[in-house]
């Protein structure tokens, strides 16, 4: 299996201590206890963000325990806090992040008396697959948004299959030099109907699929990498944390620029972690999203 063309050296295991039940459960906290827990995760994951295999300042972490899969990617990023808030200054910014997934087809904001609500359309790779695309309601809340910690949710009762209970989390806290920490946390439920889809794809199109924490050695030395659904799980944690670097990478340019360089941008940030990632070639993905475009994948797109 080719290593994502960063080094051959395998991803740094992280005990279930560093990403325990508490990385997705701040939201009790007022704004200056949780920018506290950050600041103090960032401090506590030094030496492993110095030493990461990402080639990049960043550690991820993922559980599988009691029907809940849950993953954590926590990096430092050369964007500022105001960078990042801007990503999810509305609704609409928010989806074009969600949008890059290339199993998001759409993504269109609303708002109901509960507040703003974000209604994605999720399925297969390829969106013209009959049948197989599912409309999940995320619950969108901006819960803390300052100079100093900024913390957005999604949530959602249910998704395809048997799966419930949907936690996206996007947390940052500032670093000298203009710089942010951020968290990234990612959990869901699943039933014996997702459990049983994931057995059959395991044993069809998704048998060569991995994630990046390593399990394990093969006989010739070379890593084992975790499978399964929490290997799903870590995959799609890592793609929309590079949507929010993609998203952050593009919003100065101008606006009849901007969509395709999100675009090719999150793509070219996929393929750097290929052996996990890469799904698609650059014309495929590309035509794939035009499409969803065309048939009013972004509001006002």
């Amino acid at each position: 299996m080719r290593w994502c063309g960063i080094r051959t050296v395998a991803v740094v295991w992280i005990s279930a201590a560093l990403f325990g039940a508490g990385s997705l459960a701040q939201a009790q906290q007022p704004p200056a206890s949780a920018a506290a827990s950050l600041q103090a995760k960032h401090a506590e994951l030094e030496a492993q963000l110095r030493a990461s295999a990402f080639g990049a300042p960043l550690v991820l972490g993922s559980r599988d325990a009691s029907d809940r899969v849950a993953g954590d990617v926590y990096a430092e990023v050369d964007y500022s806090m105001a960078k990042v808030a801007s990503t999810f200054k509305t609704p609409a910014t928010t989806c074009e992040l969600l949008f890059l997934h290339l199993n998001v087809h759409a993504c269109q904001p609303s708002i109901v008396d509960s507040g703003n609500v974000l209604t994605l359309v999720v399925g297969p790779k390829q969106a013209s697959s009959v049948g197989a695309s599912y409309r999940m309601t995320y619950a969108l809340r901006t819960e803390a948004s300052t100079a100093t910690y900024l913390r957005v949710t999604l949530q959602a009762d249910n998704g395809p299959l048997s799966t419930s209970d949907y936690l996206i989390v996007f947390e940052a806290v500032p670093l000298e030099g203009g710089r942010s920490f951020v968290h990234l946390g990612y959990a869901y439920s699943y039933g014996f109907i997702a459990k049983l889809a994931m057995q059959t794809y395991l044993a069809t199109a998704g048998r060569a699929k991995i994630g990046f924490t390593v399990v394990g050695q093969e006989s010739d030395g070379k890593p084992t990498y975790v499978r399964g659904e929490r290997a799903a799980l870590e995959r799609n944690v890592v793609r929309y944390y590079l949507a929010l670097l993609a998203h952050c990478s593009t919003s100065t340019l101008p606006a009849p620029e901007r969509s395709e360089a999100r675009l090719r941008t999150w793509f070219a940030l996929t393929e750097r972690y290929a052996a996990q990632l890469h799904e698609f070639n650059l014309d495929e993905y590309l035509q794939e999203k035009h499409d969803d475009l065309a048939r009013g994948g972004l509001e006002g797109k």
